[in-house]
């Protein structure tokens, strides 16, 4: 068991086991760590996760500063809120006790749990890496459709948080510009994607179902109205192909209608990581539909399972944003408008191409384990450290 002062910490509430990608490469990163000096991880768990570390053999070297998960996504939003605040300061209380003297934080939860590492580091003289895997509140002001002073207030919170940092990572070139943006300067930020479930690009699976898959939240910055209309659209004028859907949302119940209404349509529900990863594999095109304007703030989180699958990606977005940057330039699918029409007629035309059968890059794949995150990520808090 770790007894001595951790030198670094790690803040997310995104953690082993619940989260099987970045929860894997945050634990993976605790442990290598570890082997230097005790590390810290500040997280939310459930009830069983002392007997699974045990179980697993896992965290060695770490100590572990646990508060219990109280709330999910179907909690009334007060709740939620409650509860965010009382992890900002569990985690302000963590560091103070444990004083380690550097401290990993990223946006789950955002702003305010930031906050209190950079009050943290600032009442102490230590340093701290923010990573940015999502941009708020200009996410959350796309979702709700207000912009007020309050939205305003965080921003300038988040945005003094940024400044401060010894070190910021972002996910795209596209994020990036929007962090120096409202900065109103140039920052020190290093890009890294977000790894995906899978462990080995050997998983690939080249026989597999010549059909439509969408795996993921059904939000509303996922412009599924569209998509349904498309596929709509395509199986009345005779498409063939399947099109099988996992996941929730607030547009769930539009999704089980079409399911409902369509025989080739098929709707899963939320399923495990796991399960997700299988059904992923057995279909040959991945559905990425997104507001353009989120990607300023976000990427879409399905994207690098999707890739690891073996899916070829369907990017329904503007030309202009990173997603359509990122599928053209690692050659990974296809980009279309988010038009009905559009989008209908590339089914047909998908219906009459044979399937893909392009080289895969596992050196591509490799970028996306959770391994590589954290080799990525230690690299980075070893130059800070310098």
């Amino acid at each position: 068991m770790a007894t001595k002062r951790p030198t670094t910490a790690i803040v997310s509430r995104s953690f082993w086991p619940d989260n099987p990608a970045i929860g894997e490469a945050l634990l993976l990163l605790a442990e290598s760590l570890g082997k230097q000096s005790d590390s810290l991880v500040i997280t939310q768990v459930s009830k069983s996760f002392p007997k699974l570390l045990e179980k697993s053999g896992r965290g060695k070297n770490v100590i572990f500063s646990t508060l219990p998960s109280l709330t999910d996504s179907s909690s009334p939003i007060m709740l939620r809120i409650g509860e965010l605040l009382l992890f900002t300061g569990f985690t302000f209380a963590s560091l103070a006790w444990h004083r380690p003297d550097q401290v990993y934080v990223a946006t789950n939860p955002p702003v305010f749990t930031p906050l209190a590492v950079r009050w943290y580091c600032s009442i102490f003289n230590k340093r701290y890496i923010y990573h940015l895997q999502d941009i708020h509140p200009e996410i959350t002001s796309i979702v709700t459709g207000r912009k007020n002073i309050v939205t305003q207030l965080i921003s300038y919170i988040d945005t003094k948080t940024i400044a401060k940092a010894s070190c910021i990572i972002t996910l795209t070139d596209q994020m990036k510009s929007y962090i120096n943006k409202r900065a109103q300067r140039e920052l020190s930020i290093k890009l890294l994607p977000n790894p995906s479930v899978q462990g080995t690009g050997s998983e690939i699976k080249t026989d597999r179902i010549k059909g439509f898959i969408y795996c993921g939240n059904a939000g509303r910055l996922q412009r599924i109205p569209l998509l349904i209309e498309a596929i709509k659209k395509y199986l009345d004028e005779g498409g063939k192909l399947p099109f099988v859907f996992a996941g929730a949302g607030i547009f769930k119940e539009d999704i089980k209608q079409l399911a409902d209404a369509y025989e080739n349509v098929t709707y899963k529900g939320v399923l495990s990581a796991q399960d997700a990863s299988r059904l992923l594999h057995k279909y040959s095109f991945g559905l990425m539909p997104i507001e353009d304007e989120v990607t300023n703030y976000a990427f879409p989180s399905k994207s690098s399972s999707y890739v690891f699958s073996g899916c070829e990606v369907i990017a329904i977005c503007g030309e202009g944003t990173s997603v359509a940057s990122w599928v053209r330039e690692n050659k990974l699918g296809y980009v279309i408008q988010p038009e009905t029409e559009a989008l209908a007629n590339l089914f047909h035309k998908l219906e009459k191409l044979p399937l893909s059968e392009t080289a895969i890059n596992f050196s591509f794949f490799e970028e996306l384990t959770p391994a590589y995150h954290a080799k990525a990520l230690e690299e980075i808090l070893k130059q800070i450290s310098v």
